[in-house]
């Protein structure tokens, strides 16, 4: 789900988590993930494609 582009928040609700470090410790954020959505959504990043 997180790396179809859903909410960490809102994977938290589903799964029943109180504490979002819990979700984390589930889900897995690849580097190359990281770097494309910097790429995509970071204002600096704007204009650069």
């Amino acid at each position: 789900m997180l790396k179809g582009g859903a909410d960490i928040r809102h994977i938290q609700k589903l799964l029943g988590h109180a504490s979002l470090q819990t979700t984390q410790i589930y889900t897995h954020v690849e580097i190359n993930d990281l770097k494309a959505v910097h790429r995509r959504f970071h204002p600096r990043e704007r204009g650069r494609r």
